[in-house]
């Protein structure tokens, strides 16, 4: 799997600022705030927050279960929406 040049996880949720940033250089990633309040934003929050570590379990999952022998390698049905997920998170 090719490098990435996202900001660097682990991301977190600045409740008081309504932002996402990034924790070792406190970047600012996204607002998480809606107009009306109807929307979750605590919740998109901590799955936004998630991606990075997201990503890297999938590629990890992925490198596995292609790594295994292939009486034990899982039907192309399961790889294959982990790997268009990865390929979308990384806009390829």
């Amino acid at each position: 799997m090719s490098k990435m040049m996202h900001t660097q996880g682990p991301w977190v949720y600045c409740e008081q600022t309504k932002t996402i940033r990034s924790k070792k250089e406190n970047y600012w990633l996204a607002t998480m705030d809606s107009w009306d309040g109807s929307v979750n934003n605590a919740a998109n929050a901590r799955l936004i927050s998630a991606a990075p570590d997201l990503l890297a379990a999938l590629e990890g999952c992925i490198g596995y279960l292609e790594a295994l022998p292939a009486h034990y390698k899982p039907d192309a049905q399961w790889i294959a929406p982990a790997r268009a997920a990865v390929a979308m998170a990384k806009g390829e």
